[in-house]
């Protein structure tokens, strides 16, 4: 479990990933070493998984966004999941319940992508159906909350 500590170092890390061990120290008045260990630790217990470089994908051409709803066939889900996990355009994917049961997050440079990875979907043979939204704009993106408490 992370202490108060721990979590403003994460909410640091998460806010800007290439804040040094150093910079975290100052702002929290406690020894690079210490911000060091602690770091070793999260990584040990598996709650820091890595850095990520924040990526504004719009500027590198990919402008359409899609929430893709899918029912895998009777049998299918694990597989359907894990195939689908794999492609190249799948930002997320979570199991969910209701009527679908996976959710994908994927994103394109164009809709001529967009219906080329549709008709993969539509093809397989793990997935029954699918439900695509077009996303118009992002109010908020990434892969943590807010603030970690």
């Amino acid at each position: 479990m992370a202490d108060e500590t721990d979590k403003k170092i994460l909410n640091m890390l998460a806010s800007n990933p290439l804040i040094s061990q150093k910079e975290i120290a100052e702002r929290l008045g406690i020894t690079a070493p210490a911000i060091n260990s602690r770091l070793q630790r999260l990584k040990q217990k598996k709650i820091l998984l890595g850095t990520l470089p924040a990526i504004d994908l719009p500027k590198i051409g990919y402008d359409v966004t899609v929430v893709l709803k899918a029912q895998a066939e009777r049998g299918q889900l694990e597989a359907a999941a894990a195939k689908w996990a794999k492609h190249p355009n799948v930002c997320a994917l979570y199991r969910i319940s209701g009527e679908y049961d996976l959710v994908l997050i994927a994103k394109f440079h164009n809709t001529k992508e967009l219906d080329t990875f549709n008709q993969e979907m539509f093809s397989d043979e793990l997935i029954a159906r699918t439900n695509t939204s077009l996303a118009f704009s992002a109010k908020k993106e990434g892969p943590n909350p807010n603030e970690i408490k």
